[in-house]
């Protein structure tokens, strides 16, 4: 890497309200490994892009008391992404822009007024890297390179899992979409880092499959975390009096909450003592319409939303429970499952391979579809003093060899360096 550091933090941007941050997974991404970077290399200069705008902006921070970094992100900025897009058809894009004519206006005026006291940052070379979703990228790689710009783009990828169903008629538009995102963003990269070996080797599989590009660079890993720091906000829920297991931003689908659901309908059928499942995450209404199934009428009395919880109540949720369960059909990581451990409580995962990569010998595995496996392993923590205990053990001794979000940061930035770990 020659030239300066240019930091993306847009991600993060977007989903800063003026309550708090709303925290998903790569957002969090975002957020952590930008706070330690600035702790570990004092020449990054830290950016966020402005859709509206069409230009890059400085960003400060500064060190807090306690040693961590806070970014001077300006709240309420309400940038609305539009899709680029990607195709023959020369009508689409003129429908695109029809559609969404008010929207660039808009998103100008809101950044002059929450955001009009940043700094432009002009990107004329050096290393532009960014853990942003891909279609976020996309856009911001076209401006540079529509202005010259000569600095060189680092992804970090997160996942390839919409293009599992490419060969069938499920792969919907949004999927195409994803598809050509990620195509553009490999032929412009410099070098790629992954979250995981897993996605690394779905980068290969793809790539095999003639359905992404051969990288032109080096393709790193750069394993995600274990890490569950501490909040800083002050507590807002209560917790379950009753002994619950727990779940962190599953949906339906890939992220396969039903089977979860399943277990505990069994569980009841089969007269056996149900937990309270605590589930936390987005206000989904669909998942909701789904858990309130006449089928899953006899567990109702069992089940406890909690939307958004901050990271203090996070933290106490992971303590709290008798397991945290991940039942993913696929992940590209899967930040919950190492945030369990983290908080010493035990993981209970699907056998995906980047939950395995996550967890190691310290989670147990059923098999996704498996609701029964999944049953008698619920039972099984919650009636088997023993086994928690030495699950629990287990965990604590293994701490020390967890993931921390200064290591994945100190390794990104080593691989920028030097284009590989060292």
């Amino acid at each position: 890497m020659s030239g300066p550091l240019y930091f993306d933090l847009t991600e993060a941007l977007l989903t800063t309200s003026g309550k708090r941050t709303q925290y998903y997974g790569i957002a969090r991404t975002v957020h952590e490994i930008g706070r330690e970077a600035a702790l570990l290399k004092d020449e990054i200069r830290f950016v966020v892009f402005s859709f509206g705008m069409r230009a890059f902006y400085e960003v400060t921070w500064q060190k807090r008391e306690d040693g961590s970094v806070e970014f001077n992100l300006p709240k309420n900025v309400g940038q609305k992404w539009v899709r680029s897009y990607f195709g023959k058809n020369p009508i689409l894009p003129l429908i695109f822009r029809l559609l969404n004519r008010a929207t660039p206006e808009k998103n100008r005026d809101n950044w002059l007024t929450h955001a009009g006291h940043l700094r432009p940052a002009a990107i004329e070379s050096g290393t532009f890297f960014s853990a942003a979703r891909p279609k976020l990228i996309v856009d911001m790689v076209r401006v540079l390179r529509e202005r010259g710009s000569k600095a060189a783009i680092v992804p970090l990828l997160h996942d390839f899992m919409p293009l599992h169903d490419g060969a069938t008629k499920r792969f919907r538009k949004l999927d195409r979409n994803f598809l050509a995102d990620n195509r553009f963003l490999i032929e412009q990269a410099s070098q790629i880092l992954t979250n995981s070996n897993f996605t690394a080797k779905e980068l290969k599989t793809f790539v095999g499959k003639g359905m992404l590009p051969k990288p032109r660079g080096p393709v790193n890993v750069v394993q995600l975390v274990h890490h569950c720091p501490e909040g800083t906000e002050p507590s807002e829920i209560s917790l379950p009096t009753e002994p619950y297991i727990l779940t962190v931003a599953l949906n339906l689908g890939r992220k396969n909450i039903e089977v979860v659901l399943e277990a505990l309908r069994q569980m009841q059928a089969d007269g056996i003592p149900v937990p309270q499942l605590v589930i936390a995450g987005s206000h989904r209404k669909r998942l909701r319409r789904y858990a309130s199934r006449p089928a899953f009428k006899d567990i109702q009395d069992k089940l406890t939303f909690i939307d958004n919880p901050n990271q203090t109540d996070l933290v106490r949720l992971y303590k709290g429970a008798l397991a945290l369960v991940m039942p993913s059909k696929l992940e590209g990581w899967g930040l919950p499952a190492g945030e369990a451990l983290w908080c010493g409580t035990p993981a209970v995962c699907s056998t995906a391979e980047a939950l395995r990569e996550v967890c190691g010998d310290l989670a147990l595995y059923f098999e996704p579809d498996n609701a029964a496996d999944l049953a008698t392993i619920i039972n099984d923590l919650g009636k088997r003093v023993e086994l928690q205990r030495c699950i629990r053990e287990r965990i604590i001794e293994a701490k020390p060899s967890l993931r921390t979000w200064q290591t994945v940061a100190r390794e990104a930035l080593e691989t920028l360096r030097h284009g590989r770990l060292r």
